[in-house]
C-alpha cells in the first residue's frame, strides 16, 4: 500500500494532472520514501495493490488526498502490524508535517495542519501511544512534531489550536516523567528541544514551543498522585529560597506557576509557602508571599 501510494506520486508527477504541483509532488515523494521503516514491504508478501487514481481529483485536492492515504496505510501496516510505538508516531508525524508543509502558506494550509493533528486523535483512541520506561529521545521528538503542527495551524489560521484531552493523554506519561526526574522540566525540555535533532526540519526554538510545553506540563503535572505533587512542590519552593541568581530563581517561579489552577495542591502549597524559611533575597520573598496568598 505504501509503495502505491509512492508509484502514485510519481505516475501523477509524469502525467497532465500533475502540472503545476510537480516540485511538490517531488518533495512528497522523498518525503514518503524516509518514512519506508513504517512500513512492511508489500512486494516480499507478493501482493499487489492498486494505484491511487488522481485524475478525477482537483489539483488542489491532490496533497490532502495523499495525506489521508499516507494516514491509511500508517494505521493498517504500521500500527496494526508493529504497534504504537512513540518512535512509529514520530516518524508518522514529521512526514505528514512535510506533506503539509509543500502548501504554501495561507488558510488552506491551516485548516490541513489542523487536520493531521485530528487524524492523530482518531488514531490514537484506537491505538495509544506505547512508551518503553528506557525511552526518552523518541517520544520527545514526537512531542517536537507535534508541536511543530500546532504552530503550523495557528500562523495559518491566526488563532491559538484548542487541545483535545485524547492529545493531552497521550503526552503526559512522557510530561510527568519530566516532571518528577528534572528539578525544572520545562527548561530540561527546552534545553533538549534545541540540541536534538530534528528530522532535517529547519527550526528555531522559540516562545510558542515553550508556552506549549507549558499546557502539556500543567496537565501532567495536575494528574499526578497528590504525595508526587506535594513532593514535587515543596522541592521547588526549597529551590526558590536557596539559589542565588534570581534568573535561575525565575525560572522555577514560571515552573510553579503551573501548580496554581491545582485545586487539589493549593492548600498544601500555601501550608508549604508558609512553613518554609524567609529568603534573604527580595524575589524568592516576594514569590513566598504569593504562594501563602493563593
Amino acid at each position: 500500500m505504501h509503495d502505491s501510494l509512492i508509484q502514485s506520486i510519481q505516475t501523477l508527477q509524469k502525467s497532465k494532472y500533475g502540472k503545476g504541483n510537480k516540485i511538490k509532488l517531488k518533495t512528497i515523494q522523498s518525503a514518503l520514501k524516509q518514512a519506508n521503516p513504517l512500513f512492511t514491504s508489500t512486494n516480499s508478501e507478493g501482493t499487489k495493490h492498486k494505484l491511487v487514481n488522481f485524475r478525477s481529483i482537483e489539483q488542489d485536492q491532490q496533497i490532502p488526498r495523499i495525506l489521508d492515504e499516507f494516514a491509511t496505510n500508517f494505521e493498517i501496516q504500521c500500527l496494526e502490524k508493529k504497534g504504537a510505538t512513540a518512535k512509529n508516531y514520530s516518524l508518522f508525524s514529521v512526514t505528514v508535517l512535510k506533506i503539509i508543509k509543500t502548501l504554501n502558506a495561507d488558510k488552506k494550509r491551516g485548516l490541513l495542519s489542523a487536520h493531521g493533528i485530528n487524524i492523530l486523535n482518531k488514531m490514537f483512541v484506537k491505538h495509544p501511544v506505547e512508551y518503553k520506561k528506557i525511552e526518552i529521545r523518541d517520544p520527545l521528538r514526537f512531542v517536537f512534531v507535534i508541536i511543530e503542527l500546532v504552530i503550523d495551524s495557528e500562523q495559518n489560521l491566526s488563532k491559538n489550536y484548542e487541545f483535545d484531552v485524547i492529545l493531552l493523554r497521550q503526552i503526559m506519561p512522557l510530561m510527568q516523567r519530566y516532571h518528577m526526574k528534572y528539578d525544572n522540566a520545562l527548561l530540561q525540555i527546552t534545553e533538549e528541544f534545541n540540541k536534538m535533532s530534528k528530522f532535517r526540519l529547519t527550526v528555531s526554538i522559540g516562545e510558542r514551543h515553550q508556552e506549549i510545553v507549558k499546557i502539556f506540563l500543567q496537565y501532567a503535572m495536575i494528574h499526578l498522585p497528590l504525595k508526587d505533587k506535594i513532593s514535587k512542590a515543596k522541592n521547588i519552593i526549597e529551590k526558590i529560597i536557596s539559589q542565588e541568581d534570581d534568573s535561575v530563581v525565575l525560572g522555577y517561579y514560571n515552573l510553579l506557576k503551573l501548580c496554581f489552577d491545582d485545586k487539589e495542591l493549593r492548600p498544601h502549597l500555601v501550608e508549604i509557602a508558609k512553613t518554609q524559611n524567609r529568603s534573604g533575597r527580595r524575589f524568592a520573598n516576594t514569590i513566598l508571599d504569593e504562594v501563602s496568598n493563593l
